[in-house]
């Protein structure tokens, strides 16, 4: 009897040990199949952001080893209206992978939902850290989004004429470059009512009430990531590259232009030479005294191009230069841009300036990206040399952008010059207006015109500032061609291994 009883107790601990060690390795396939689905759903994400399309089934690496994934599309596209009015594309997906570990398996399903945003739906949209510290008064009308911290102040006073007033990190009523308090007035409206209320120095989220102190001030207008907002992707500076430094194949808006101008040569979408007519294209010098260089510009007359019969169908232009560099930031300019043949971006890796007033007879859905947009008044003229600083005319440029800029380090530095100053400008504007309709959209740091910010001198001097958002941009079917689209998901289900309920 003895020996039975020794005997079932050394079968019952063994059982009790591999149901043991059974659970152990239940939990590492479980953590192994959700580590899948999660990088699987961030390269999605990322892919759908660069214009790319992504693979339905494959493998994903952890530590070493390969395990399998599958993506099934549920449904088709929709739109939709977010509560801010700001329509969007969503697609669901289930995403799911099963992991053995030993004899265990386990098995994780997510459906999401991918969310494809118009990125000029925004007003303001930084992928890093925002800067917002002008000096005389500037007003912000439409959705502002950063996907790190938002700094903020003002010389005089900031109005924040928005319901969406938004950051993933923090948002702090001091400077970045020194940590310093900023001065000035920011008024920042009540969500849905027309009632501004102060931020003050301290009432930021450095407070320990922050939670209750934005609640209910300003009712759901501020929020940051202490209030849950989500990182939205954004494309990558690779697809307005001319070339994949890696691949070696062309950037989505080189691969994809109606028209590609290249130095002072012209071809069509197959790579075909274009004769242009006399003027179109031509090549200028100019001063950049923040870049302390004379540089070489592919000058694009709109006016000549619009009557060319070469105009791009699809409404894409791509511009390059073969000799810009860090070392020779040369770039392209346009010109003569009051009025567009039709809807039109241009894009282009290298720095753009944009002379005189732009898309402003019969307005068109019209966009420019590039590596920094500058902004000429119409009293440019090319005289500008070392030590002067011709003065600006009131000019007008109803126009999206897509830029970089040489951002504030980390930890504190030279100060970027701040969202004011991310259009860069090259006269003296003192007392002038530059009126700007669109969408500011920083996604990138400027890998070409590298120079710091620098104010004054023979510089600049700053405009006052009528800076709109273009309320046109609301309806997706104004948007310029090419539009590039803010990215990400929304979990709708996820499970173990259960049946979906569809």
């Amino acid at each position: 009897m003895i020996s039975l009883a020794i005997a079932g107790a050394t079968m019952t601990a063994v059982t009790s040990g591999k149901n043991s060690q059974f659970g152990l390795n239940r939990t590492a396939a479980l953590a192994l199949a959700e580590g899948v689905t999660e990088t699987v759903q961030k390269e999605m994400l990322a892919t759908v952001a660069n214009f790319e399309t992504f693979a339905l089934s494959g493998w994903v690496t952890i530590d070493g080893e390969s395990y399998p994934f599958t993506i099934t599309p549920i449904g088709s596209p929709q739109n939709r209206v977010d509560i801010d009015g700001v329509t969007m594309a969503v697609q669901t997906y289930e995403i799911a992978s099963t992991v053995e570990v030993d004899t265990a398996s386990a098995t994780v399903r997510r459906v999401v939902d991918l969310t494809m945003t118009p990125i000029f739906q925004y007003m303001i949209f930084f992928s890093d850290d925002l800067e917002i510290l002008p000096g005389p008064d500037m007003t912000l009308q439409g959705r502002v989004h950063s996907n790190a911290d938002i700094y903020v102040g003002a010389g005089s006073t900031l109005t924040v004429d928005t319901d969406y007033f938004r950051s993933t990190g923090e948002i702090l009523r001091r400077r970045k470059n020194d940590n310093s308090p900023t001065g000035g007035t920011v008024d920042i409206k009540v969500f849905e009512e027309s009632s501004f209320k102060e931020m003050v120095p301290g009432d930021d989220s450095s407070n320990s009430d922050w939670l209750k102190i934005s609640n209910d001030t300003w009712e759901g207008t501020v929020q940051s990531g202490a209030h849950g907002v989500k990182e939205i992707a954004s494309p990558e500076i690779g697809s307005i590259k001319a070339y994949d430094l890696v691949t070696g194949e062309k950037g989505h808006y080189h691969e994809n232009a109606g028209l590609v101008i290249i130095d002072d040569a012209a071809y069509d979408a197959d790579g075909n030479a274009v004769s242009l007519p006399a003027g179109t294209i031509s090549e200028k010098t100019m001063y950049d005294a923040r870049e302390g260089k004379i540089i070489t510009v592919t000058e694009i007359d709109i006016a000549k191009l619009n009557t060319s019969g070469e105009f791009p169908s699809n409404g894409l232009l791509y511009a390059y230069r073969t000799d810009a560099s860090a070392d020779q930031p040369n770039g392209v300019r346009l010109t003569n841009g009051s009025e567009l043949a039709g809807p039109l971006s241009v894009v282009t890796e290298d720095p753009l300036y944009v002379h005189g007033d732009y898309n402003t007879v019969n307005k068109k859905g019209a966009s420019v990206m590039a590596d920094a947009v500058n902004l000429l008044s119409n009293a440019w003229d090319d005289s500008k040399s070392p030590g002067s600083l011709p003065n600006a005319s009131a000019t007008q440029y109803n126009v999206a952008m897509v830029t970089g800029n040489v951002p504030t380090p980390d930890g504190g530095g030279n100060y970027s010059g701040g969202f004011e100053n991310l259009p860069r400008f090259h006269e003296r504007w003192s007392g002038v207006t530059a009126t700007i309709r669109g969408s500011f959209i920083k996604i990138f740091e400027s890998e070409i015109a590298r120079s710091p910010w620098r104010y004054g001198g023979d510089v600049y001097t700053a405009p006052r500032r009528n800076w709109m958002f273009d309320s046109d941009l609301q309806n997706i079917a104004n948007m310029p061609p090419f539009t590039p689209n803010a990215v990400y998901f929304n979990r709708v289900l996820w499970d173990d291994g259960l049946p979906l309920p569809f």
